[in-house]
């Protein structure tokens, strides 16, 4: 036990992703039919994303036939080619195969969130340290709760297509938060080029580049650490230098947001090279807008657009649209002091809102708010997070209950599975707000130390 103790003392992070990569592959193994009853699951598998519509793809493709033809296939092209390089997923290699490709992802997935973590980009920028800063969880315990989340186990097995995008958003996250701006705007580019939506981190993403990068030139990342208790207003104790020699901000984002168009463009010149038209580009891109699938999903849209009559569906699809993208802007406005909290803020619209919602996004997305751990403290004590967690819990249960009674049994319809989509939602959307109660309190409370611990009505 001591020799056990002491190999984990020594190599952590090492024994924590190797039990989370193994946990994974085990779970494949003693349970063989769970990743093909997994890409059945529409908590998981959306017309989008799912493994199984892959598999009918690849096939069409390595007999020369356009999968976009159908209306069935909505994934990226490049996908064709990497999974026709496999062995076929319905022997036991093909399937052990695909599952270390994504056991990769996720632990990729996993690292990323270390790093993030590791930078202190959390609670650390050029003009704002939060006074909680001490109570920020340890960067393996980050990448622990992704690692080990159910949901994300569950995305692994099932080998959605979005565990691709998950991966990607958070290598440019972290790539962010090195100060690495062109590979950042690659992997963001590579992510919406998988899935459109992470296109709305653009805005977040950029102003998180341009944080890390003007913390760098002025020195105020080697500030001295705040004391667990202390609430005192944050001041550099760097020496001043010229706010002219930092890079301006318009041209900045002007710059990023042409590297990632470049490197999309790129990606979807590409793709033309392996297919004989552009018709992948509305199969792909334009799903997402035009939801002509409207498969159940743990998503808000399916059911409000089956009921929709024709004449107003143009409409409302462009409504819930530009409500999901009014907010990237304003997050970036409002967290311009912690844009990775607006870039995490973000990812959650994306998980609550996105047309084809999924449990891994939602899961990859719970993960991350691990680091916004120091902000736990508030949200428990004066919010409603734990409803929320035992709502999510309960609604996790029944989701599958009420989809077996309705599909199944028989015994229910389709507002049984509905209403507890509308409940998993709820939970998710107050886990959010929390969230952005807690950050802007810790800004305040970094700004007026004399709040701290009054309610909102005494002030």
């Amino acid at each position: 036990m001591n020799a056990l103790r002491q190999v984990f003392n020594d190599h952590p992070k090492a024994i924590v992703f190797a039990a989370g990569a193994l946990l994974r592959l085990l779970t494949a193994l003693l349970f063989p039919s769970l990743p093909d009853l997994l890409t059945l699951r529409p908590e998981i598998s959306t017309p989008v994303n799912s493994f199984r519509r892959l598999k009918e793809g690849s096939f069409l493709y390595e007999r020369g036939l356009d999968p976009y033809d159908g209306g069935i296939f909505h994934q990226a092209p490049l996908f064709l080619s990497l999974f026709s390089l496999m062995p076929d997923p319905s022997f036991w290699i093909g399937r052990l195969v695909s599952i270390l490709l994504y056991t990769g992802l996720d632990v990729l997935s996993a690292d990323c969130l270390y790093s993030i973590a590791e930078s202190g980009a959390a609670h650390t920028t050029r003009s704002f340290q939060s006074p909680r800063k001490a109570r920020t969880w340890k960067p393996l315990s980050v990448a622990a709760i992704y690692l080990f989340n159910p949901y994300t186990l569950l995305a692994c097995l099932g080998r959605p297509t979005t565990v691709f995008a998950t991966a990607f958003t958070l290598l440019s996250i972290s790539h962010a938060c090195q100060r690495q701006t062109v590979t950042a705007a690659f992997a963001l580019a590579f992510a919406a080029y998988v899935s459109l939506h992470p296109l709305l981190l653009l805005p977040p993403v950029g102003l998180l580049c341009y944080d890390r990068l003007c913390m760098d030139m002025d020195g105020s990342h080697d500030s001295p650490p705040h004391d667990e208790t202390s609430f005192a207003p944050t001041t550099n104790s760097t020496i001043a230098v010229d706010q002219r020699a930092f890079p301006k901000a318009i041209p900045f984002a002007l710059r990023f947001a042409a590297t990632f168009a470049i490197f999309l463009a790129l990606l979807l010149g590409l793709s033309r090279l392996l297919l004989p038209s552009w018709k992948f580009i509305p199969s792909v891109y334009l799903t997402a807008l035009t939801l002509p699938d409207l498969t159940p999903n743990p998503g808000l849209w399916w059911y409000f657009f089956i009921e929709m009559f024709d004449a107003f569906r143009s409409f409302f699809l462009g409504v819930f649209a530009l409500h999901m993208l009014s907010y990237s802007v304003p997050f970036c406005l409002r967290f311009q002091k912690q844009p990775l909290t607006a870039v995490v803020l973000m990812m959650g619209i994306i998980a609550i809102f996105e047309p084809y919602a999924n449990a891994g996004t939602a899961g990859a997305w719970l993960s991350a708010l691990c680091l916004l751990s120091h902000l736990f403290e508030l949200s428990s004590l004066h919010r409603y997070t734990f409803p929320a967690m035992a709502t999510l819990l309960y609604s996790t249960f029944l989701g599958p209950a009420f989809h077996h009674l309705w599909i199944y049994a028989g015994s229910g319809n389709a507002n049984f599975f509905y209403a507890i989509t509308l409940v998993w939602s709820l939970a998710l959307l107050i886990i959010l707000t929390d969230t952005v109660y807690s950050a802007l309190r810790d800004e305040w409370e970094a700004e007026r130390p004399e709040g701290k611990g009054k309610d909102v009505g005494q002030i």
